[in-house]
């Protein structure tokens, strides 16, 4: 089975129910929802100058649509790598995959890929809803001049998320752990409030996040900056695409190995 086969699976599978593609979009514009109201409840209202000092943007609705769907978009491979390959292992063809001539790291790939692309269909729409609730005011050029960062930060994205198919693949259930490292990113990486009110050593450690840099990459382009000011943000993402591909494969392939003397087995 070819990459664009496995892709084309997914597809065909998660868009065969419309309730489903329905559910997921209500969900995802839910937690939009409760987390902006949350937020203004917080900050008194809608525009904050503290805000806009600290991250240019003043309006929170747009701040948080932006970190929020794109950190929905970011936990797609490890909910791939974890419950993607989960799925395979309960229906029993996981061992029938590793045994083909598509192999192991070929599959969890076109998972993770597949599960990145629907996700960003489902955010999409609700970035989309978002923008109308809020009447947030978007133009098509920025969205436009956004398209190679998103680009770039899913390639980040995707060696960040393989490192959890290894151990799925070893460990069997690891849902528990891949949610904390989702919620870890989440707070660290700036999506509801700016990084500026963290502690230092909590500020240094959320460089390390691939969604830190998006973010402030996106956020900027959206207020009509040009791509030298967001330097800092690509050489980060640059910098962190080679590393995370390097650790993803080396824990995938290390967990391979393991597994194979002790049985794949079934779930």
């Amino acid at each position: 089975m070819s990459l664009s086969a496995i892709i084309e699976k997914e597809f065909r599978m998660f868009f065969r129910y419309p309730l489903r593609v329905i559910s997921s979009v209500l969900v995802g514009l839910v937690f939009l929802l409760q987390f902006v109201y949350f937020g203004q409840a917080i900050l008194g209202g809608r525009f904050s100058g503290l805000l806009k000092n600290a991250t240019g943007i003043g309006d929170y609705p747009t701040y948080v649509l932006i970190g929020y769907v794109l950190w929905w978009i970011s936990a797609s491979p490890m909910e791939a790598s974890v419950w993607g390959v989960r799925r395979e292992l309960q229906r029993g063809t996981f061992e029938s995959n590793v045994i083909s001539p598509t192999g192991i790291l070929k599959m969890v790939i076109g998972l993770a890929v597949s599960w990145m692309m629907m996700d960003s269909i489902i955010m999409l729409i609700v970035f989309g809803l978002g923008v109308i609730i809020f009447n947030i005011k978007i133009s098509v050029i920025y969205v436009i001049k956004v398209i190679p960062i998103l680009l770039l930060a899913f390639a980040t994205f995707l060696g960040f998320g393989i490192v959890f198919a290894g151990l799925v693949v070893m460990l069997k259930n690891i849902g528990p752990l891949a949610t904390v490292f989702e919620l870890i990113i989440l707070f660290l990486s700036g999506v509801f409030f700016p990084l500026s009110t963290l502690p230092d050593f909590i500020r240094k450690i959320s460089w390390i996040i691939p969604l830190t840099h998006a973010a402030s990459a996106v956020r900027k382009l959206f207020l009509g900056f040009s791509y030298s000011s967001i330097i800092s943000e690509l050489n980060a993402m640059l910098i962190l695409l080679p590393i995370y591909w390097m650790i993803s494969l080396g824990v995938f392939k290390w967990a391979e190995r393991i597994t194979r003397m002790m049985g794949y087995g079934g779930y």
